[in-house]
């Protein structure tokens, strides 16, 4: 949550009113908060000396607006261009993608978008191995049905990475085309 909340301060200084607005109209979809998480982690980051917050009074009522330092803005771009983790991948990859417009560089988004389908085919090899393992297995009486929806699930999983690895591979080729 900290690099989407970076992410989101480097489009423009907000409450957390204003970013909570931004979880639940665009971002919900590969990441939820809770207003208590983003008090938390935004408290976290100003101890880290990320962020900082200017206190205004709007309407007789105090509000914080918090705004990226310099620091801040470092620790975003380096995540951004480090290796996605295979155990966050999903919500790694849409939140670099989310933010793949802050990248200048088209090689540096081009790098990351190469990253995130690179862990996308090893998730998918791990999974497809996995699935091999457990077809191999003896499955004692009465346990067909478990091992069956065993199977579905991972076979989400398995496609799942498919049409992620499409997607990504588009968005590059898309990159690689442009001027």
């Amino acid at each position: 949550m900290e690099y989407v909340i970076l992410g989101l301060l480097i489009l423009k200084s907000q409450t957390i009113y204003e970013l909570n607005k931004h979880f639940e109209t665009s971002i919900s979809l590969f990441y939820s908060a809770s207003y208590g998480s983003l008090r938390t982690t935004t408290n976290k980051l100003l101890k880290k000396g990320l962020i900082h917050f200017e206190e205004r009074k709007e309407n007789g009522r105090n509000k914080k607006i918090y705004t990226i330092l310099d620091e801040g803005k470092e620790e975003f771009f380096k995540w951004m261009y480090s290796e996605v983790s295979q155990s966050k991948l999903e919500v790694e990859a849409l939140t670099k993608l989310f933010f793949l417009g802050l990248v200048e560089s088209n090689e540096n988004k081009k790098a990351i978008l190469k990253n995130i389908i690179e862990t996308t085919d090893v998730e998918k090899d791990n999974l497809e191995n996995l699935e091999e393992s457990i077809k191999e297995e003896k499955i004692p009486d009465g346990y067909e049905d478990i091992a069956y929806y065993r199977l579905k699930t991972l076979n989400y999983g398995i496609q799942s990475c498919n049409f992620s690895k499409d997607m990504f591979e588009d968005i590059l080729k898309e990159l690689e085309e442009s001027k």
